[in-house]
């Protein structure tokens, strides 16, 4: 397969930014009087929306708090902990060569992409990528499914000419949801169990460029 354009997810898939996202949300959590345990396992939260985060542990629907959750988190998070991360060991070299055969890349993101775009911005593959796309603040997109219908339309991209690589099931469901072939990455934060529907996994990054060859494309 040579995709026209290769979505990439972006925590857990280009940059590992568990100890940036964690520590916003002990905190966030902490001003709506909810703390949780030191030993807490916060990797479900990885790549997942942050109102489905946040109705999970306020236990609650109710608009106006999950708005003030989610606004804490964000104020925390770009304060400084959204630039705790780490690139991936073998990203910025498959970027480079992914980018060498044409291809346009682009991030897909639950994240919002102002935030995202700053990530981006700030780091060592920013050269390689071509466009960043996420969430809008209010949370439109910020489910995959939305998510990659909008960049289609934007790109006005046919689905059997793309490619989604993400680390949760997230990315591989709103791929499938529209027809883009997929690549599970397993050193992110998901499982293989939760990765098992995709159309092919990888363990490193350094693999995924070669991975995206031997890929064939979803029938039209």
């Amino acid at each position: 397969m040579k995709p026209s354009l290769v979505l990439f997810d972006l925590d857990g898939t280009l940059i590992d930014s568990r100890r940036g996202i964690v520590h916003s949300l002990r905190l966030a959590l902490e001003d709506s009087h909810m703390p949780v345990a030191e030993d807490h396992d916060f990797t479900w939260c990885l790549g997942a929306s942050l109102w489905k985060i946040f109705e999970h542990y306020l236990q609650t629907t109710d608009r106006v708090r999950l708005e003030h959750a989610v606004a804490t988190y964000r104020h925390i998070y770009r304060d400084g902990p959204m630039f705790e991360y780490d690139i991936y060991d073998g990203v910025t070299e498959m970027l480079s060569r992914l980018s060498s055969t044409g291809a346009r890349i682009a991030v897909a993101t639950a994240k919002a992409h102002e935030y995202a775009r700053e990530v981006i911005e700030a780091s060592m593959v920013h050269r390689y990528i071509d466009h960043v796309y996420g969430s809008e603040l209010d949370g439109t997109n910020v489910e995959k499914r939305d998510l990659l219908r909008h960049i289609l339309m934007h790109e006005q991209a046919a689905a059997h000419d793309v490619v989604m690589i993400g680390d949760r099931h997230h990315d591989i469901d709103g791929a499938r949801a529209n027809g883009v072939a997929n690549i599970g990455v397993l050193y992110g934060y998901g499982s293989v169990d939760e990765l098992s529907h995709a159309d092919v996994c990888v363990s490193r990054a350094h693999d995924i460029d070669v991975t995206i060859a031997s890929l064939e494309a979803p029938s039209r």
